[in-house]
């Protein structure tokens, strides 16, 4: 699957502690594109969680681009670490909510149980991701 860099906002990032994503998305030029249809962000796990309790992967929004006071949009709840193994089917959720946000910047937030290591990449798609 191609995957546009202006709609990635993780790739292969390590996660060892709670943390936001490396990189956001500018909604303002994001909703141009989008036009009113479906997007999904899509979290695939690069490297399986080791040590690591339960990660909560998180929607957020923000007013600055380093998502530096987030706003929960949607979140998934905490996903037990023995489910996150490498090359499972991807974590999707749907972004109707955080669409119609006020805040320019879309991205995500990791709330890591148990410091540990994990390596995610994660992206938004205006279609489901399906695994083939």
């Amino acid at each position: 699957m191609y995957v546009d860099r202006n709609l990635l906002v993780s790739d292969e990032q390590a996660l060892t502690v709670s943390a936001p994503s490396d990189y956001s998305i500018d909604l303002g030029a994001a909703k141009a594109i989008w036009r009113g249809r479906p997007a999904y962000m899509v979290i695939i796990i690069d490297t399986a969680v080791a040590t690591m309790t339960s990660i909560n992967f998180i929607v957020v929004t923000d007013t600055v681009a380093t998502l530096a006071s987030p706003t929960t949009q949607i979140e998934t709840g905490a996903i037990a670490a023995a489910s996150l193994t490498a090359n499972r089917a991807p974590i999707i959720i749907p972004l109707a909510s955080a669409i119609g946000t006020e805040e320019q910047f879309l991205g995500m937030y990791y709330t890591v149980v148990t410091t540990g290591t994990c390596t995610v990449t994660a992206f938004v798609a205006l279609e489901p991701f399906e695994n083939v």
